[in-house]
C-alpha cells in the first residue's frame, strides 16, 4: 500500500494555479470572512483518494471565484481564469497524469459577492 499525501497533491495544484497566472490568491477552503481580492481560487481534493496497487487515483477541485460586478456574475473574469487554468495544468508531470477533460459545474453565487466556477480534474498518481 502506498501512503499518498493529500497535502502534497493539493500543493501541486496550488502551484499550477499560481504559476499559470490564474490568480495570486489561493486558499485550501473558502474563507468565511470577506475577501478583499477581486478574484481567488480554492484548491482541494474533492473526491476519494484510491490506492490501486500500481498507481493511485483522485479528483482535485479548483474553485475559481470572481467578484460580482454591479451584483451580476463576472463571467468574463471567470472565463479568463478558466482559460489560464487549462493552460497551467499540465497533462503529465513527473508525479501525476492529469485528465485534460475536466468536469465543469455551472457557475454559482456564493452569497458573499462572488460567483464560483468549479472545475474537477481526474488525477492518476504515479507510484515510484
Amino acid at each position: 500500500m502506498t501512503n499518498y499525501d493529500v497535502t502534497d497533491l493539493e500543493s501541486a495544484f496550488i502551484g499550477f494555479v499560481k504559476s499559470g497566472g490564474v490568480t495570486d490568491t489561493v486558499y485550501d477552503a473558502r474563507p468565511k470572512a470577506t475577501v478583499s481580492a477581486q478574484d481567488f481560487a480554492v484548491v482541494r481534493m474533492t473526491g476519494r483518494l484510491e490506492d490501486l496497487a500500481t498507481y493511485g487515483e483522485c479528483e482535485m477541485g479548483v474553485h475559481l471565484f470572481a467578484r460580482d460586478l454591479q451584483a451580476m456574475k463576472n463571467g468574463k473574469r471567470l472565463k479568463v481564469m478558466q482559460s489560464a487554468l487549462m493552460e497551467a495544468v499540465p497533462a503529465e508531470t513527473e508525479d501525476y497524469v492529469i485528465d485534460i477533460h475536466p468536469f465543469i459545474l455551472p457557475d454559482v453565487a456564493d452569497d458573499y459577492g462572488f460567483h464560483a466556477r468549479i472545475i474537477t480534474f481526474s488525477v492518476t498518481i504515479k507510484n515510484k
